[in-house]
């Protein structure tokens, strides 16, 4: 049985970065409002707790690569051509050009996760109010990704040494310094705002789910949340606020997943959060593009029906079958849905 609410609060989440976007291609300010941002620090709290779960009950390397394999990259493929290949199709000047105009390079740096160095296709969604981005919610896949790459590392080399708990707290330690550290000459040197949202400025969320593994606050209750929010409200808003945020997030994180009463979702509807999370930018660009958003309500309930129809239709038809491998390798009932 699934005694926690990983499930329901992931799909919250990625429908909460959904919102988010919506507000940010559309123009419209309530939404725009929507915490986007904690939502992906959240995911990223989740995501270091059940792999490093997942990865100390079994350590085999094969089959830890093969399921992050599956778990990520499959439907992340589908998404990425699927846009290429639309975009071939609404292009004008044929499809060499199509390639020599940069849909090429597009298609090889978003398979490999460096979607920064093409985010955009030829003449697709030029116009559109934002920008002209593809998908902008790519990036965390890549930092996803590292994390993945990270955690053999740090418990199959580094841990083996000093010991888990010790190596959890260092490493969260040093992480939290380093995302101080940036922040700081961030702001002092008007770098640009996009090195905070990189390693390793992001690697303390992923060390404090990890953490939950061995530093267990059972102290934390339902209690708790309306202190934890106004925290949460405050806390990203100052350096020394900083120092505690994710540890902020993860004790919200904790207390929802864990401290709630159990909604059980998957067995009725799947879990939806990857395909909410990876479908949704390219469907509010292309429902802006269409004029969908001419009448916002219009626009936003299409863009909801297509975004939950695709990641239906995605976690039966391919990510389900492509995990349930895991499901016979005794690993914890939720390892293999983690993605954001």
């Amino acid at each position: 049985m699934r005694k926690n609410n990983f499930d329901i609060l992931r799909l919250m989440l990625a429908l909460t970065v959904m919102f988010f976007h919506i507000g940010g291609l559309t123009g419209n300010g309530l939404l725009k409002l929507a915490p986007g941002d904690l939502a992906v620090k959240c995911f990223f709290v989740i995501s270091g707790y059940l792999i490093s779960k997942s990865y100390l009950k079994n350590s085999n390397l094969y089959e830890y690569s093969k399921s992050r394999f599956l778990r990520i990259y499959p439907l992340y493929f589908v998404c990425v051509t699927s846009c290429f290949f639309i975009g071939m199709f609404m292009y004008s000047s044929g499809a060499m050009a199509y390639l020599q105009d940069g849909a090429a390079k597009y298609l090889v740096a978003n398979l490999a996760f460096l979607n920064f160095l093409q985010p955009d296709l030829p003449g697709l969604f030029a116009h559109n109010l934002k920008n002209s981005a593809v998908n902008g919610s790519l990036w965390t896949i890549k930092i996803e990704v590292m994390f993945y790459i990270s955690v053999p590392i740090i418990y199959g080399i580094i841990a083996k040494i000093f010991g888990k708990k010790i190596t959890v707290a260092v490493i969260a330690l040093l992480s939290l310094i380093s995302a101080i550290a940036i922040e700081i000459i961030v702001d002092k040197y008007g770098l640009s705002e996009s090195l905070k949202n990189q390693l390793p400025s992001l690697m303390i969320f992923f060390m404090a789910g990890a953490a939950l593994n061995f530093f267990t606050p059972s102290f934390l209750n339902v209690k708790y949340l309306p202190l934890l929010l106004v925290a949460l409200y405050f806390c990203d808003s100052h350096i020394l606020g900083k120092i505690i945020y994710p540890f902020v997030v993860a004790a919200f994180v904790y207390i929802i997943a864990f401290k709630t009463k159990p909604i059980s979702i998957h067995d009725r509807i799947g879990d939806l959060s990857y395909g909410v999370y990876i479908f949704h930018y390219p469907v509010i660009q292309f429902m802006y593009h269409f004029g969908m958003y001419k009448n916002f309500y219009i626009g936003f309930v299409s863009t909801i029906v297509t975004v939950l129809v695709l990641a239906y239709a995605s976690w039966h038809l391919m990510e389900k079958r492509l995990t349930s491998h895991n499901k016979k390798e005794k690993t914890i009932p939720n390892s293999v849905s983690d993605a954001v």
